[in-house]
């Protein structure tokens, strides 16, 4: 379905906003079937995102504000998921020996294997979510993305001009 066909645009916007309403549009696409995924293995796909962090980072295990740094979606709780994830026997805290005021999140042996047995199901759906292109234009998107991205970062905000017409 196009852009135009799936929002019932009267016409098309500029070429940027198409680009803005398809990238906001294929994020929903792509966050539900990965929520569908990780429901049916009792997870949020936020609490997924604190899981892959954890177990991708120092033994020692990370403070919750550096959790949150590297979080996808920063909208989450991250105190809240972990706590969830502590009740699940997912993850637990352990004190900083540095720094008694700091816990650190690490993962726990229940959590690792469910991490290890999401694996494969959450590789295979990348696979399959971008079949419609070959590697090298996965690749180029990619990179396109980042490009986007860290253009976007680098603006520091919303300019001071639209601010003022928003108002």
């Amino acid at each position: 379905m196009t852009l135009q066909e799936e929002l019932q645009l009267s016409k098309l916007p500029p070429p940027g906003v198409q680009l803005m309403l398809q990238l906001m549009l294929t994020r929903e696409a792509v966050v539900r079937v990965q929520e569908r995924l990780f429901e049916a293995h009792g997870l949020t796909i936020q609490q997924y995102n604190v899981l892959r962090i954890v177990r991708g980072g120092p033994v020692k295990g990370h403070p919750i504000y550096e959790i949150e740094g590297r979080m996808i979606y920063r909208f989450a709780n991250v105190t809240r998921l972990v706590d969830r994830l502590e009740v699940q026997g997912l993850l637990k805290r352990v004190a900083d020996p540095k720094d008694r005021r700091v816990s650190r999140v690490v993962i726990t042996p229940k959590g690792r294997r469910l991490m290890e047995r999401l694996d494969e199901p959450v590789e295979s759906l990348s696979t399959s979510i971008t079949s419609c292109c070959d590697e090298s234009e996965c690749l180029a998107m990619a990179d396109q993305l980042e490009r986007l991205r860290e253009h976007c970062q680098q603006q520091d905000g919303m300019p001071e001009a639209l601010v003022g017409a928003v108002n």
